[in-house]
């Protein structure tokens, strides 16, 4: 059999939708994954399913030495650390245990800020790109999987709830809805990236990296503006929430003072950055690999918007944080 696949990030979100797609829909033998968590306490729920289990924790270096003992390909998620510098550190941490390990294959999971470029201000965005650099000296086998942004994640995107009577951007040049964006569902990113773990780079021809970052943008099939999300809201809800605008610091201090998830000033500010970004194109890139990986058209955003608010008021829940204090 050959080495084992070791899955980090398997308690998110897209992880596991991965991991999901692996046993049920590929039949990948489960005794062949390594699932991984920071936490022991999760042992018994992967290994209930026939994985295998290791603790890695990317803050502790002697987890990841110990983890990729072994592991054939590693499937590396970006750390969930907000601060960037203990990010990069924490990146550092992976990229040197692989190394130490002999690992055959990283497999990168980023975001498509800037396409295959490396301009986006964003500021999470300079962690992935610093750890592409780390992985192009590091002598091992690499590929960066930039993903599209999750349309999943429109009412982050949006700062929108159930009781919105409107969605407020902030003024920017160019104007936030001339910034079009190549919205892509986390399910058919999971389930492109479970494609590719599975079968392999070979499989799939037409797919070239891109870069000496060896970039794989995995996107949905057009890029839309944000009130293209926001027309999806109200077809499926039924609802008329407009979108309107104010100067940036009079949005801040607006967001800040009534957001019900609790989001701060801070919080707003770095998003008046992401979004002035998407004005400016950071997010539009559009590409064919993961049709290629689906083997059918990749749901455009507005298309899973729709279906996740029909579906029932589950995902507004991602723009809840902290209590203010």
């Amino acid at each position: 059999m050959a080495a084992p696949i070791l899955l980090t990030g398997v308690t998110g979100g897209l992880g596991a939708k991965i991991l999901d797609y692996m046993l049920h829909i590929h039949n990948y033998p489960a005794d062949n994954i390594i699932a991984t968590s920071r936490s022991e306490d999760n042992r018994s729920r992967f290994e209930s399913q026939g994985l295998q289990f290791r603790v890695a924790d990317y803050a502790r270096p002697e987890t990841l030495h110990a983890a990729f003992e072994g592991v054939g390909d590693l499937l590396f998620m970006s750390s969930s650390e907000r601060d960037t510098p203990t990010r990069i550190t924490e990146h550092f941490n992976v990229v040197e245990a692989a190394k130490a390990a002999g690992v055959k294959m990283v497999w990168y999971v980023s975001l498509a800020l800037g396409g295959f470029g490396n301009r986006s201000k964003v500021g999470f965005m300079q962690a992935h790109y610093e750890t592409e650099q780390m992985l192009k000296h590091s002598g091992l086998n690499f590929i960066s999987l930039r993903a599209g942004s999750y349309a999943d994640a429109f009412p982050l995107f949006l700062n929108w709830y159930p009781s919105s009577t409107a969605v407020l951007m902030p003024n920017t040049y160019p104007s936030v809805d001339e910034g079009k964006a190549a919205w892509t569902s986390r399910d058919e990113l999971g389930e492109g990236m479970a494609t590719l773990l599975v079968k392999g780079l070979s499989s799939f021809r037409s797919i070239k990296p891109q870069t000496e970052s060896n970039i794989i943008l995995l996107s949905g099939p057009t890029a839309v503006s944000p009130s293209a999300l926001l027309e999806a809201i109200n077809r499926g809800l039924g609802t008329n929430v407009q979108m309107k605008y104010l100067d940036p610091e009079p949005w801040i201090d607006l967001q800040a003072a009534n957001d019900e998830g609790g989001k701060g000033a801070a919080w707003f500010q770095a998003r008046l950055v992401w979004l002035q970004g998407l004005a400016d194109g950071d997010a539009e890139a559009v590409d064919p690999a993961l049709e290629t990986l689906l083997g059918r058209r990749p749901e455009d955003g507005p298309t899973t918007v729709e279906k996740l608010v029909r579906a029932g008021p589950y995902y507004w829940h991602q723009n809840h944080m902290a209590p203010r204090k």
